[in-house]
Order: C-alpha cells, then sequence, then structure tokens
C-alpha cells in the first residue's frame, strides 16, 4: 500500500490537534452553563414528595423594648396583657411576637462620680449602691466604673458583692468629673455582658469637665445601643422656671437637661435629690423598675439594612390604661 504523502500527514495531525484543543476549551464553558443551582444539588435523589421546602427570605433581628409602666401616682403596673400594647416603628404598626413580664437577669454597671467634689458624699453613695446591688436578681452580673479626670474599671464583672465593696471601700476622690466618657464606656462595658438586659446606673455631683466624647456622639452611642441608662445627679443647684415660665439659664440647668435626654432615650429615668440620704430610695426604685418591666419583642416590617435610625413608640390601649404612663427605648439603628 502507498504510504501518504508527508505533507498531508502533518496536515492531518494538526487539524486533529485543533480540534482537540478546541473540544477541551469548550467542555468546562459547556459544564459551568449546566452546572446545577445549590438548590437542585440538595435535591437531587429525593422523590417529590420528600423535597424540603425551600423559601427565599431576608435575614432579620428580634426587636427587643423593655418597657415601665407607671399609673397617676408613679407607681409600678402589672398584670397587664400583651393586647393593651401596641408598638410602632416610624408610624408603622407591628406585630409582637414576644411578650412577657418576668425579672430578666440584668448585665449592670455602676458608674460612680468620684471627683473632688463627691468627698463628703461618697459614703453614703457606696452604701447606697450595696443596697441596690443585694436588691437586684440572683442571676444578675455586676461592674463598677470610677470617674474623675479618668475612668476606671475598678471592678470587671463579677456576681459576687463582696468583690465590688471592696472595690468601693479602695476608691480614690479626686479631680475632675469627665461624665460623658464615663457613661460612654458604660455603656460599651454594658454590651459586653452575658444577660439579656443591660443597664448602668450614673451617680454624680458634677457637670462634664470637658470629655473626649460630646453629648452629641453619646446620644448617637446610646441609641445604636440597648442599655438602659439610669442617672441620679446630686444638684447643688436645681433649675427653676423665672418668672416667664422659663428655666434658668444655668450650668445646672444645662446639666440636668443632658441627664434627662440620656436616660429618656434608653427608656431609663434622671433623677435629682435635693439631699444624698434620698440615694437610697432611689435606687430602691431603681431596682423595682428593671424587675418588673415588660419584655415585648417584634420583627421589623421594614426588612431594607440601610443603616437608617427608627424611631419607636408603645402605646396603651383600653379604658383601663388611662392616666399611665411608659418608658422604653426611642428607637435604634438597622443594620446595614
Amino acid at each position: 500500500m502507498r504510504p501518504k504523502n508527508k505533507g498531508t500527514i502533518i496536515n492531518s495531525v494538526f487539524l486533529l490537534c485543533v480540534f482537540c484543543l478546541g473540544f477541551f476549551a469548550a467542555a468546562p464553558l459547556k459544564m459551568n452553563a449546566q452546572e446545577p443551582s445549590p438548590v437542585e444539588n440538595e435535591t437531587a435523589g429525593h422523590d417529590s414528595d420528600d423535597l424540603p421546602e425551600f423559601r427565599i427570605g431576608v435575614k432579620v433581628d428580634l426587636v427587643m423594648l423593655y418597657a415601665s409602666i407607671m399609673d397617676k401616682n408613679n407607681h409600678f403596673v402589672s398584670g397587664l396583657e400583651q393586647s393593651q400594647f401596641r408598638v410602632l416603628e416610624d408610624g408603622v404598626v407591628q406585630k409582637i411576637e414576644f411578650f412577657a413580664q418576668e425579672d430578666v437577669p440584668v448585665s449592670m454597671g455602676l458608674v460612680l462620680d468620684l471627683s473632688g467634689s463627691m468627698r463628703g458624699k461618697i459614703d453614703q453613695v457606696n452604701r447606697a449602691a450595696l443596697a441596690f446591688l443585694k436588691a437586684g436578681n440572683p442571676g444578675d452580673e455586676f461592674f463598677l466604673i470610677g470617674f474623675n479626670d479618668t475612668v476606671e474599671l475598678l471592678q470587671d464583672y463579677t456576681g459576687d458583692i463582696d468583690e465590688i465593696r471592696d472595690a468601693l471601700e479602695n476608691t480614690v476622690v479626686a479631680g475632675k468629673t469627665f461624665l460623658y466618657d464615663a457613661i460612654y464606656l458604660g455603656v460599651e462595658k454594658a454590651l459586653a455582658g452575658v444577660k439579656p438586659k443591660k443597664a448602668i446606673v450614673v451617680i454624680t455631683d458634677g457637670n462634664d469637665d470637658t470629655s473626649y466624647y460630646s453629648l452629641k456622639e453619646l446620644i448617637a452611642k446610646i441609641q445604636e445601643s440597648d442599655v438602659q441608662v439610669f442617672c441620679v445627679g446630686l444638684l447643688d443647684e436645681l433649675p427653676r422656671k423665672g418668672i416667664f415660665s422659663r428655666w434658668s439659664n444655668s450650668e445646672a440647668k444645662k446639666y440636668h437637661d443632658a441627664l434627662v435626654s440620656i436616660s429618656e432615650e434608653t427608656g431609663g429615668n434622671a433623677f435629682f435629690p435635693r439631699e444624698t440620704s434620698e440615694i437610697r430610695g432611689i435606687v430602691d426604685e431603681i431596682a423595682r423598675d428593671l424587675r418588673g418591666q415588660y419584655s415585648i419583642g417584634y420583627f421589623s416590617s421594614n426588612a431594607a439594612s440601610d443603616g437608617t435610625f427608627r424611631r419607636i413608640k408603645i402605646e396603651l390601649t383600653g379604658k383601663k390604661t388611662d392616666g399611665m404612663t411608659i418608658r422604653h427605648r426611642r428607637g435604634y439603628y438597622a443594620p446595614r
């Protein structure tokens, strides 16, 4: 048999190589185009009757609120039912998914003013602070922050009140008052707690002495956290209304308004005793408040992850709730 021409053989081999290269280059493209979706992978090998139910959804977080209800005599109200509450987010009614009135353990911080002006008051403040801790839930955890011209963690989280007592006995009272810094760092520390509810109690007698954080920055911080802030302000001069029903323009008034704003934004409360001896009764009231709050949870109907601030309002319904007031945090920042 006559062999083929050498040039013909070379041309044939060349064409065969081109064909093979083209086939293997095209194969992955074809495989990728036909690659099954994750859902198809999950359902492969199952009969149609055994297929799990697949849904497309958006991950949402439960918005938890803690509400304190007071009657016209400023007494705590218990025994209300879920049907008597209505929650609105940016004016839109939300569906309540969780409701209870129970004593929820708290991650609690005491934030104490140790500036020089507290020298004659600190003993009574320390005794009131210890009484407050003893009135809490056995499952609570506590930390202690002291502040003057620095902010210091005097005792990390503990359930042992004796450790808090030892830290209080070793405090040194001197210096200025970096109030906003102390509250800011107290909120951050409370957020690190492991208990369902977070709160701090701030006891101070002075104006802020140029903290690193401004009041505006502090308000923004507490708005994005779920920490209740209770303030006890030992003002030397309580703000009074003048003859034209306007508050006197004083440092005490500025300080008073700042503590009220901080507390109300978080669902806490601000107190301004005239005498240091009144602190004991105030911290007892705060302890009762924390232990008697209503827990309310809902999933926001606004699923947008836009990082915007959303205003919350809780309303009471029904004739039996007439004259009652309610405290709760004013809003939260949506996730981004």
